[in-house]
């Protein structure tokens, strides 16, 4: 599959701004809703870190208990279409998933605290992470970040050699590796960069107003 010359499908498969737009605004045409069971954490600082949790819907390949333990992208939570599609995947080969929703980017959940999530904090993911090893003392874990999820999941596993307990593997998809630099990048107007910005921005600012 490596050698084979990849040929993108026409009209939105040769744009990844088409593709960007698209999948952003309309998702998939029967996009998958997974049951599951939102969890609460209370950190040391009061704040309020939640989790969704999804059993399996049919047995591992290796016959064994295998969790996913996933962190999203930059303001992102369990109830975005990827992260539904990519659970739903999931469930449907024999994996438990565990979905972060990063402090304050979930509409309906108050902050408990005066903070919300950072490029850097690891102890909402560390929480949920230890929450399931203790609650499933025979899984193994399967770590998985998205974009700024796979920043939080490699600094993480990296904190503590004590992280890495009962971790089969990380999966880092689509990480940027350093936010200094990708500023400078963004800053640029070839390719769209500079509107792309904008638009992560203005998110931003949504999500701290929504919480002042």
């Amino acid at each position: 599959l490596l050698s084979f010359r990849y040929i993108p499908p026409l009209i939105w498969g040769k744009s990844g701004h088409i593709q960007t737009a698209l999948y952003g605004k309309m998702g998939r045409v029967r996009s998958p809703h997974p049951y599951g069971l939102r969890k609460y954490l209370t950190m040391p600082d009061g704040a309020t870190a939640t989790f969704d949790l999804f059993e399996p819907r049919s047995e591992h390949c290796t016959g064994e208990d295998v969790t996913m333990v996933i962190c999203p992208g930059i303001a992102n939570h369990s109830e975005k279409q990827y992260i539904r599609t990519f659970v739903d995947y999931a469930q449907k080969n024999g994996y438990r998933c565990a979905v972060l929703n990063h402090l304050g980017a979930l509409p309906n959940i108050e902050l408990t605290s005066p903070r919300m999530f950072t490029y850097g904090c690891t102890w909402e993911f560390g929480a949920m992470v230890n929450y399931i090893k203790k609650t499933y003392p025979q899984t193994q874990l399967v770590v998985v970040g998205f974009s700024l999820g796979g920043n939080i999941v490699c600094k993480y596993l990296g904190e503590s050699q004590a992280n890495q307990e009962r971790v089969l593997c990380c999966v880092s998809v689509c990480q940027g590796y350093s936010a200094l630099r990708a500023q400078e990048t963004f800053m640029q107007w070839d390719h769209c960069r500079r509107f792309y910005n904008f638009l992560m921005a203005d998110n931003m600012k949504k999500i701290i107003l929504s919480h002042r």
